[in-house]
């Protein structure tokens, strides 16, 4: 029976242990029991209506938030509606500016949270009034507005009734339609929001006053004539003085920001802004990530992670969980966007302990009697029960040490009672387990060699041992391919010893430019190397340009030495490929396959044809952040492609004198292949015969020569574009 079996082995079991600790550990385990199932129960109730409470306050303050934007963003749109009616209509009239900039005055009056309201129109003619308000540090304390009109030629202050006091400031050459948000509106041909961006006091250049967003509206007239771009700006400071006065629980705080982790508004007094350390004038936006304020910085950091470092996988309401400091704050964020372009998330966060006062008043007072009463007990048994535990503390902590790597731990093995036995059993494992441990991270290290961390960190892998064939993933990467130019001459001068030491010394000054900036080595293919880069395209081509550079200090060094200087071409495409494992069942490899992979190849190919030494497609052009010496190539169909493709030339880091003629020659360049392109090939020959007389040796404008020369001479088909067409690899 099963009541007599547990009797028997209880039996058996008090009879290998003193009578002590056999009525010891009874008592201090009902105690423990009891104690530890109500605060258990207590504490797990507390939190459950914690949990619901704050689900219900999240809940109500994303609502309102949301509520109170959407009015808000409402207000600069319906403005610009109501100013393109009124000039449809004929209520204001273009050839009437002055009537149009005291309506524009009188709405300001009206609209508070308008700081400006423009026109520009499709002549380059610009009318607009301001509101400047006088904000204190702290949101919410306006002091005085002032008010001034526009037009493309001044600054004039405002008096009482909306004209024009007196000239404060004379513009000089201001075309509006050059300006991004005229020329984003005429794009889109509908209502959108401008970037955000900080207000300047003109009297105080190294204060910011507030952040502010303009709404853009094209204007067309009766006929569907677009005559110009009307534009309202409103002030975000009063976004985030609506968040200041909302009670979010005791410490709670709320934040809106854009996905790329730019601040629009929060709830706390930290400015959404930072000056520039090295230009005083120059207003940056801060990111939540640079924040001071915790409960704006470990929130979004909290967020990249549980989204995998991208705020646009947020497309619905989440309510999360995290740890700051060792406390649970709870979160919800929450997508904000309009059809005319606001892409925001609302931030919610509320401390646990903001609800748990009382709850944990009386964890505490649990907490108390359980350790009154287990000191009591402890008091009782102790003196029978230390000879026992001090022993296997110590067995415990040189196991806990040895799990961490810390081996020749002081064990008792000098013990003849069963803790001697096992702190011996122990000692034997610790050895078997050392050697085992220095075997495997000596092979580890030796795999590395052979494949890339990163591409084990990209497949989700810890070690070689766990990659199965056929493990893959997407991912969107930057491709660099280089290859030394005339390689087969050059080795054929060479013994085959010669010929891999040449390779060896020469990647080997490669690989530091290709890891310094964040990319990894895929494969060698004898001279050439093939490089991936998961950070963003200005990683691959800064690696370009520092292999160039290291190249050049190597080549220096191969002349003293009496050695020819070597050249390599460099070609960089960025795409979404596949990184993965092929190959049988005894024998696998890692590689990417995509047709960005093979374009970057064409494209170090036709570094040969241009002399360019690094060469980059469209897509890689597109992704740059950093400002680099660059010039277009022109288009070209690779084989293997149906469509063509620009390419442009990375003169970064070419020589100092050819790069400096490059430069000065970039503007004809840039004239002489557009008017190619147009098929205006004798002002196409006019601008490369001016580069050539600058800069003879540029292959690229030869080539364009002599291609206008040809078309002059034989004439082009119908269907041409100016596409390269590529019939080699």
């Amino acid at each position: 029976m099963p009541g007599t079996s547990l009797l028997h082995w209880f039996s058996r079991l008090s009879g290998k242990l003193p009578l002590r600790v056999v009525l010891l550990v009874p008592f201090l385990l009902q105690i423990l029991a009891i104690v530890g199932l109500i605060g258990y129960l207590s504490l797990s109730n507390g939190k459950k209506s914690v949990n619901e409470l704050t689900t219900a306050l999240r809940n109500e303050i994303t609502a309102r938030i949301e509520q109170h934007l959407l009015s808000y963003l409402k207000i600069p749109h319906l403005v610009n509606q109501l100013n393109a009616e009124a000039l449809r209509l004929g209520i204001l009239n273009l050839t009437d500016p002055a009537t149009i900039e005291r309506h524009f005055w009188q709405q300001l009056q009206i609209f508070d949270s308008v700081s400006y309201i423009s026109f520009s129109s499709i002549q380059g003619d610009y009318i607009g009034a301001e509101r400047r308000e006088d904000y204190s540090v702290q949101a919410g304390q306006a002091k005085h507005n002032t008010f001034y009109l526009y037009s493309k030629d001044g600054e004039y202050l405002a008096d009482e009734q909306g004209r024009r006091k007196k000239l404060t400031n004379a513009i000089k050459n201001y075309d509006p339609r050059e300006r991004p948000w005229y020329i984003d509106t005429v794009k889109a041909q509908k209502p959108i929001w401008s970037e955000i961006y900080a207000l300047l006091d003109p009297t105080n250049l190294t204060t910011s006053v507030t952040q502010t967003v303009s709404a853009n509206q094209p204007f067309y007239d009766d006929n569907g004539t677009f005559q110009g771009v009307l534009g309202t700006d409103i002030f975000l400071s009063q976004l985030s003085e609506f968040l200041s006065g909302l009670q979010i629980g005791k410490t709670g705080e709320t934040f809106i920001m854009e996905r790329s982790g730019l601040i629009v508004a929060s709830s706390t007094t930290e400015k959404p802004y930072r000056f520039n350390p090295n230009n005083p004038k120059e207003v940056l936006r801060l990111n939540a990530l640079d924040s001071q304020m915790p409960l704006i910085r470990y929130p979004t950091e909290y967020l990249l992670t549980h989204f995998s470092h991208d705020l646009k996988e947020i497309n619905s309401s989440n309510q999360l969980e995290f740890k700051l400091n060792g406390q649970k704050h709870f979160l919800q964020v929450k997508p904000l966007q309009d059809k005319r372009g606001i892409d925001w998330l609302i931030v919610v966060v509320i401390p646990e302990a903001d609800f748990m006062e009382h709850i944990n008043a009386n964890t505490r007072l649990t907490v108390l009697l359980c350790v009154i009463a287990l000191i009591i007990a402890i008091m009782v048994g102790s003196a029978t029960s230390r000879w026992l535990i001090a022993p296997i503390r110590r067995l415990n902590l040189a196991a806990s040490k040895i799990a961490k790597g810390e081996w020749e731990q002081d064990l008792p093995v000098e013990r003849a009672d069963e803790i001697g036995d096992l702190a011996k059993s122990f000692k034997i494992m610790e050895e078997q387990l050392q050697a085992v441990f220095d075997n495997l991270a000596k092979i580890n290290k030796a795999y590395e060699r052979f494949v890339p961390r990163e591409f084990l960190s990209f497949l989700k892998k810890e070690s070689i041992i766990d990659v199965q064939l056929g493990d893959q993933v997407q991912q969107e990467m930057s491709v660099l391919f280089s290859d030394i130019r005339a390689f087969t001459s050059l080795s054929e001068r060479m013994t085959p010893a010669e010929n891999f030491e040449f390779i060896n010394t020469y990647l080997s000054r490669m690989e530091p430019a290709i890891i310094e900036n964040h990319g990894f080595i895929d494969k060698y293919i004898g001279d050439a190397i093939m490089a991936l880069f998961s950070g963003g395209a200005d990683h691959a081509v800064k690696a370009g340009i520092t292999m160039l550079r290291n190249l050049a200090r190597y080549n220096l060094i191969r002349q003293t030495e009496g050695q020819i200087p070597i050249q390599i071409g460099i070609g960089i495409n960025t795409g979404s490929l596949i990184l993965g494992t092929v190959g049988g069942c005894n024998r696998m490899d890692g590689t990417v396959i995509s047709d960005a992979v093979n374009l970057a190849s064409r494209i170090e190919g036709l570094t040969k044809m241009y002399n360019a030494l690094l060469l980059i497609s469209e897509y890689t052009y597109s992704g740059l952040q950093e400002h680099y010496a660059i010039r277009r190539i022109g288009r070209v169909k690779v084989k293997g492609r149906l469509q063509p493709v620009a390419i442009y030339e990375v003169f970064e880091g070419d020589f100092l004198p050819i790069k400096e003629l490059k430069m000065k020659t970039l503007l004809d360049f840039e004239t002489g292949l557009v008017c190619y392109q147009n098929r205006e090939f004798i002002e196409a020959q006019n601008c490369f015969n001016r580069i050539l007389h600058v800069h003879p040796d540029d292959k690229a404008a030869q080539l364009y020569l002599k291609r206008c020369h040809y078309f002059q001479k034989y004439g082009t088909d119908g269907d041409w574009e100016g596409v390269e067409v590529m019939e080699n690899k």
